[in-house]
């Protein structure tokens, strides 16, 4: 997963006015209530409006893999338009959410009236770039940079500035770094030890502070 910029990705403004053009349904989700599971036929798109959502995929064996968390102005619901017609990942609210909800349909038609689709195609392939670049990183990557990467990725999404620090009062646990980064809790255990040590994290409590510069180095070493 690649270090992100929030302003990067940050949704379209013609794509956000979709959203408010058209007819929608606000749906607040609490903490941990799932939004939409595996199997589930929802043809909707989502506009986080508060709060974060992560999109997860489990295997037949119970394993589970996070795929990313989308926070304030994110839209987050793509696969609907897969030709299955059903969900293949979970939307889960990390916090109390408030979202804007759009049918697939009557998103497509505003966006053909008002000609957005080059910013709708845009999107996608941001997207497509996302989940390319996870699975680039886990083929040529050790876990523990890859750890270092995703948490370089999250403070930038997600953090607030402290200094040389991005302070990510978030909770993210070593159980979702786990499954992110594709190893075990155990070892995310002694990643981040070792980036304590190495000053490239600090925590207070349940907040982990990233040092932006350090954490770049150590993920750009070879």
């Amino acid at each position: 997963m690649s270090p992100i910029d929030v302003r990067a990705n940050a949704l379209d403004p013609s794509l956000r006015d979709v959203f408010g053009r058209t007819t929608s349904n606000d749906v607040r989700a609490d903490a941990q209530e799932a939004i939409y599971a595996t199997g589930d036929v929802d043809d909707s798109l989502y506009l986080i409006e508060s709060g974060q959502v992560k999109l997860s995929m489990s295997s037949a064996e119970g394993k589970d893999c996070l795929l990313a968390i989308y926070t304030a102005g994110e839209m987050f619901g793509e696969s609907c338009f897969a030709p299955a017609g059903r969900r293949f990942e979970n939307a889960t609210a990390m916090q109390t959410s408030v979202l804007r909800r759009v049918s697939r349909r009557d998103f497509m038609a505003e966006v053909e009236r008002t000609g957005t689709s080059d910013a709708l195609l845009r999107h996608l392939a941001s997207r497509l770039e996302e989940r390319q670049n996870a699975v680039f990183d886990a083929v040529t990557m050790e876990s523990e940079r890859r750890l270092a990467k995703v948490l370089l990725g999250f403070a930038e999404k997600l953090a607030t500035i402290d200094g040389p620090y991005l302070r990510l009062d978030q909770r993210i646990s070593h159980e979702e770094l786990s499954q992110i980064v594709g190893t075990t809790r155990p070892r995310v255990t002694a990643f981040m030890q070792r980036f304590r040590k190495l000053g490239l994290i600090e925590t207070t409590g349940r907040a982990i502070s990233v040092h932006r510069q350090r954490m770049r180095d150590f993920v750009a070493q070879e």
